[in-house]
């Protein structure tokens, strides 16, 4: 179910110079967002932006994301003062399925961090052995390191600069892992596109299900626009692809079925 509610801010969590986690309270998102769903949350822009859901509480009925600068919208958005008021469009989207999960490799990079983060909470609360690899740039680009390092003592990250756990991309970790963590296990996926095709092509190597939450330009959030399209195959179908909607068929989609 989605609808669209009238928010606060309640806590924001400063993270570095262009990056924050905000808080918001909104029982109803709290109590219904599932990981891998997004928000689209107001700015003085005309149209809302998306942002994956981080994590909930649904004692305190709040909800968090996490915000990157990237332009004038998510740049005024950072400027938010704790009691601001906001509106907000959600849960939006399909999320990650855990049903019949035995255990998971989560990978993100990017803001994709922050879904991850809630994927790797949710499973960890349904007692699913999680296995956590982020990539980052540097040490200083390591946000949430502490949170997921609380959540799976698997919890390792590359950065591009070196000066933190392995040097490289999130490869240069997966290729490293262990069979006793890989066999069986099925991937969750959120980051830059060429990370997830990447991380997609190890996982179906590796006879690995693999998921992945397209990141793509959103518009209305629920399907009207079709701005979001993606590529999906289709030969069951008897079509090469067909295109689906980001926002409202995805953001999750089967590994094996996107045309990167």
């Amino acid at each position: 179910m989605k609808s669209e509610y009238n928010v606060q801010l309640v806590n924001k969590r400063v993270l570095g110079d262009t990056c924050a986690v905000l808080t918001f309270s909104c029982p109803e998102i709290a109590a219904e967002g599932r990981p891998g769903q997004f928000i689209n949350l107001s700015c003085s822009k005309f149209l809302k932006r998306p942002f994956g859901i981080m994590c909930t509480d649904k004692v305190s009925g709040t909800f968090s994301i996490g915000v990157r600068k990237v332009g004038k919208g998510t740049e005024q958005i950072l400027t938010a003062n704790e009691g601001d008021q906001f509106t907000v469009l959600g849960p939006l989207g399909n999320g990650f399925d855990f049903d019949g999960v035995g255990k998971l490799i989560l990978v993100g990079g990017g803001t994709g961090i922050f879904p991850i983060f809630f994927a790797a909470e949710y499973a960890s609360e349904l007692g699913i052995p999680v296995t956590v690899v982020n990539g980052y740039r540097s040490k200083a680009d390591a946000f949430l390191y502490e949170d997921f390092s609380k959540i799976t003592e698997n919890f390792m990250v590359t950065t591009d600069s070196g000066d933190l756990g392995i040097k490289g991309n999130v490869m240069a970790c997966l290729s490293e892992l262990d069979k006793a963590i890989t066999d069986g296990a099925t991937c969750f996926v959120v980051g830059p596109g060429i990370m997830m095709q990447k991380v997609s092509e190890w996982a179906m190597a590796n006879g690995l299900s693999c998921y992945v939450s397209l990141e793509q330009r959103m518009a209305c959030g629920i399907g009207a626009c079709l701005v979001c399209v993606c590529k999906i195959k289709a030969e069951q179908e008897g079509k090469e692809f067909v295109h689906k909607r980001c926002c409202k068929d995805g953001p999750v989609f089967r590994a094996e079925e996107v045309i990167w």
